[in-house]
């Protein structure tokens, strides 16, 4: 089990949680899920599954999972998402077990996301995507001159996807903070679109669980420039979550790690530089 000192890390708190909502999802004859004790005996104790689903044991085996997984009749595909978790648990930085791999259909980060009681995005050449209006993705959707198959369907299917992302994010009031380099309202989008993003971005800047803020190219080169970065926040004595992008490449960064420090801080100094949106465009 974990202490204050040592606490479990994201990996094993997300697993936790994963298998929590796993054992009580509905089935036929069972509306409340299996309670912890018609869990096999050969599988696991009441009170080993509970440390697991609290986040206190560090460690899983993967093994473990697949058999809880197995008796609970997952779906195929969020076995493979457990797994990879349980297998991160045994890393000293659990993000190296994402190392070199790409996080499918963005699966961790949402769950993290959705649990998560503040968030931060960072962005100095674009739109953080949680606040981008439909007519900006239809902008870069316009053009993208590199086509390949199926390529309008994926484009369809993202702009529902972050419409309903931004829908769950309303509907939880979820704090946020975006901090947003000059460059991304630089851009020419053509007059229609620049007017709705104007507009959209003062809308949400309304709204008391959201700080939209701009960081001017007046405050000159940053750390954090080039950088897109989303540092996600929860209750006391779990650690942030964060993950970063640029174009030498992106993946998650552990919070308590030198990176991780670097990140945090970055975001704080460009908070420091930025003004509010509503200021930015008086």
């Amino acid at each position: 089990m974990s202490s204050d000192a040592n606490p479990a890390s994201t990996a094993a708190v997300e697993l936790g949680l994963q298998l929590k909502a796993e054992r009580n999802r509905e089935r036929p004859g069972k509306p409340k899920g299996y309670s912890k004790r018609e869990i096999p005996r050969n599988i696991c104790s009441d009170r080993t599954l509970l440390d697991i689903e609290e986040g206190r044991k560090r460690v899983v085996k993967r093994g473990f999972v697949r058999d809880i997984c197995a008796f609970y009749k997952t779906d195929r595909v969020l076995i493979e998402h457990l797994v990879k978790l349980a297998d991160a648990t045994y890393m000293d930085d659990w993000t190296d077990a994402y190392a070199g791999v790409i996080d499918k259909d963005g699966w961790l980060y949402l769950q993290r996301e959705e649990r998560a009681s503040r968030a931060v995005f960072h962005d100095s050449t674009a739109i953080p995507s949680l606040i981008q209006p439909r007519s900006y993705v239809e902008v870069i959707l316009r053009t993208t001159k590199v086509s390949y198959d199926d390529a309008e369907a994926e484009w369809d299917q993202t702009i529902r996807f972050r419409e309903a992302r931004r829908s769950r994010w309303l509907k939880s009031r979820r704090s946020i903070v975006c901090l947003i380099g000059e460059a991304a309202f630089a851009v020419d989008l053509g007059a229609q679109a620049n007017d709705e993003l104007r507009q959209h971005v003062l809308e949400l800047s309304t709204l008391p669980f959201a700080d939209i803020r701009v960081i001017p190219f007046a405050a000159g080169r940053y750390d954090l420039m080039g950088w897109e970065v989303n540092v996600l926040e929860f209750g006391e004595g779990e650690e942030p979550f964060i993950r970063v992008a640029s174009p030498r490449g992106a993946g998650f960064v552990s919070a308590h790690s030198h990176r991780g420090k670097f990140f945090r801080g970055g975001v704080g100094h460009a908070r420091d530089l930025s003004v509010p949106v509503r200021e930015f465009f008086k």
